[in-house]
């Protein structure tokens, strides 16, 4: 088995995602350092999301994917399907484009998800109040616990998201375009917050916003496709591939953010 790197939360090695018979992904080869926020960009269909995914399994949801690879976390190879995908779920947490709160109240949207992981009464409700304060919604919903989550703003139910994440305390969290669905007021405090994180957990973003990627990401990888299928064709400090990216690809590309 490939080692993991002693600085990355996850390595990942020689990975390959296939759908049926379109191969996404290639041999993509990556390591995410530990508590740092690392972006992934790229056009879309060069399988940013693909690869978001397969960090926690979500492909084993997706009829006829098959993941080719090793995905190494905790020194065990995720892409092994006798791994506890629960378990890795809860240290290895995702927050989506579109804001998922269940159709519910606020104080069940941390129970359904910590009880399941064995934690008492008690512990929910501290757990949901130490996570909705890390993510500055405590004061805002404090009154409102047992009213529908679904009754928040656009902005609040993206942070209640990122909250119940933070609620079973993951040592990595995945976000999928979280700030696509915002207003630009919402997707700035959105924005501050994941910046906020880089402190207790690892961050990996997928993002579209180039500006966005410059402003709050230490690592950065640049996904393309080539032959047929997705690809990194760059990835290292961000600061130094804004500044000077080496691949023709993606200089292209990240032109689009300079300025």
């Amino acid at each position: 088995m490939a080692q993991e790197s002693e600085l990355a939360a996850i390595s990942v090695r020689n990975l390959s995602i296939q759908y049926g018979d379109f191969a996404a992904l290639q041999n993509v080869n990556l390591d995410i350092p530990r508590n740092q926020i690392s972006a992934l960009v790229g056009p879309s269909g060069c399988g940013k999301s693909s690869f978001l995914n397969s960090l926690n399994r979500l492909t084993d949801l997706i009829p006829g994917c098959r993941v080719k690879g090793e995905v190494i976390f905790q020194t065990q190879n995720l892409t092994d399907s006798k791994h506890d995908v629960l378990s890795l779920r809860r240290q290895i947490g995702m927050v989506f484009q579109k804001p998922n709160p269940f159709p519910q109240s606020i104080r069940r949207n941390f129970e359904i998800p910590l009880r399941e992981h064995g934690f008492s009464k008690k512990e929910c409700r501290d757990r949901m109040v130490e996570a909705l304060t890390q993510v500055g919604l405590w004061e805002e919903v404090s009154d409102r616990l047992e009213k529908g989550a679904a009754n928040l703003s656009g902005g609040q139910q993206q942070r209640l998201c990122i909250a119940r994440a933070l609620a079973l305390e993951p040592e990595v969290i995945l976000f999928d375009e979280p700030c696509s669905a915002l207003d630009p007021i919402a997707s700035a405090v959105v924005e501050d917050l994941i910046v906020s994180l880089r402190e207790r957990v690892t961050v990996v973003i997928v993002t579209h916003n180039l500006a966005q990627a410059r402003r709050i990401a230490d690592q950065l990888s640049v996904f393309w496709v080539r032959d047929g299928s997705g690809t990194i064709v760059e990835s290292g400090d961000a600061g130094e591939i804004f500044q000077s990216p080496s691949d023709p690809d993606a200089l292209n590309y990240l032109c689009g953010a300079r300025g």
